[in-house]
């Protein structure tokens, strides 16, 4: 983030009951005043307040497995999972300032599917739609869509090169101008001007037109999230914005020095990446409730609970394997699933132990230097961006949602928007137009 560009605040959620924190759907029943996962009214509360916050989109994760194991049942690890593109409709009517983005697989979809799915939305959401574009990680989706396994890593990077390939094309076979309503010469569209793309490549084959009218953004804003050598080179290629685990300012400045110059060798302005970390701030009036409340929410993680998240985001069953041997002992233990966050851990110390990650998987470590009050943590959000890169922050909740991104409004956000880092009201009409500001 350079000198007066404000911050990129974006809401991350699953449509299940607890979208990254494990066990973050406890709470005392009497004070969920915005009901429960399913209910409507649940995700209506935390939409209007992310726009109240002017927060630049509520973000959805999404996967198709899911329950294939008893902790994951138990503990509700990323399970059950709703369909987001259902919902998004509906949020975007209550709440229709905040844009919206959708994780959905080019591994499982058709490109014409995904193509009109998306078109559509961005006409609902008057261009505030984006996709989050993935290759699925996890052998139970698989199974659940008629295959024994995935095809291997890079070919489903192969594959998706030519998904947005046609795509593109989808989205441009109406020319400008095709669109023409004429009610007094009675022509709605200009036939001239709109074109059957019949693409013929290795996996797909596609006759087209698109049957949406192009969109306000002409195609959705687009997101990745591959930290593996070959998730980062599609980045480069497709991508608008890159979300990204930071670990450290070290470690986000050789990030974002890494995808720019990919950036540019992909013939792409390198000004124009933005990238978005992971953060799970707690709020409070003091650093010590703070600490006390975020030990208090990982001490509940039971550790075969982790291990089960940890299993589906690696797609490897780790129950089978000695949670205190070094995992480059563990001669077995080979991730075909979210590499770059395995890599997260194993890059700096070759020699922890499961139950070592499992400790701080996607929870934390109880001296999170987010855990504080607003203007701690407002201090260390502007830090990291200076020094170590990037353009905002991916907000997960750790407990309660609509109380905690009600919590991150009411006392984070005010803060932010006094020290002239984020905006007091929205100005951009589009998603891409909000994000390239």
């Amino acid at each position: 983030m350079k000198a007066g560009d404000k911050m990129h605040l974006t809401g991350f959620m699953l449509y299940c009951p607890a979208p990254h924190m494990i066990m973050s759907w406890v709470y005392p029943e009497d004070k969920m005043d915005s009901g429960r996962y399913f209910d409507v009214e649940y995700w209506a509360g935390i939409a209007r307040t992310l726009e109240r916050g002017k927060f630049d989109m509520l973000f959805f994760a999404d996967g198709w497995a899911g329950g294939v194991n008893a902790p994951g049942i138990k503990y509700a690890i990323q399970f059950p999972t709703q369909d987001p593109t259902v919902l998004v409709p509906y949020l975007s009517a209550v709440a229709p300032k905040l844009s919206y983005a959708i994780t959905m697989s080019t591994t499982f979809y058709e490109p014409y599917m995904l193509a009109r799915k998306m078109g559509t939305l961005d006409h609902i959401t008057k261009g505030k739609i984006g996709w989050n574009i993935v290759c699925s990680i996890s052998s139970g989706e698989a199974k659940n869509f008629g295959m024994d396994e995935l095809p291997p890593h890079d070919l489903r990077y192969d594959r998706a090169d030519e998904f947005m390939e046609v795509c593109h094309k989808l989205w441009n076979s109406w020319e400008p101008g095709a669109l023409l309503m004429d009610m007094q010469n009675k022509i709605f569209a200009d036939p001239e001007k709109i074109h059957k793309i019949n693409h013929v490549g290795k996996v797909f084959k596609c006759q087209g037109p698109l049957t949406v009218p192009p969109s306000p953004q002409g195609h959705p804003y687009l997101f990745q999230a591959g930290a593996s050598d070959r998730g980062r080179q599609f980045a480069a290629e497709h991508a608008e914005c890159v979300f990204a685990v930071g670990n450290g300012v070290k470690q986000m400045r050789a990030f974002e020095d890494d995808m720019k110059t990919r950036f540019d060798r992909a013939g792409r302005d390198p000004d124009k990446l933005r990238i978005i970390w992971s953060a799970q701030p707690i709020v409070a009036d003091s650093e010590s409730e703070a600490r006390d409340r975020l030990k208090e929410i990982r001490a509940r993680i039971p550790l075969e609970a982790s291990l089960a998240l940890m299993s589906g985001h690696f797609n490897l069953d780790l129950s089978k394997f000695d949670v205190d041997t070094p995992v480059n002992q563990l001669t077995d233990l080979v991730v075909t699933g979210t590499k770059g966050m395995f890599e997260v851990y194993t890059k700096t110390n070759p020699a922890i132990t499961l139950r070592e990650i499992a400790g701080t998987y996607l929870s934390g470590s109880d001296d999170n230097p987010m855990a504080g009050t607003p203007a701690q943590i407002a201090d260390h959000m502007v830090y990291l961006l200076e020094e170590g890169g990037g353009d905002g922050f991916q907000i997960t909740p750790s407990y309660y949602a609509p109380h905690y991104y009600r919590d991150i409004v009411d006392n984070l956000i005010p803060v932010l928007v006094k020290r002239g880092v984020f905006r007091d009201e929205y100005e951009a009409q589009t998603l891409r137009d909000m994000m390239n500001g």
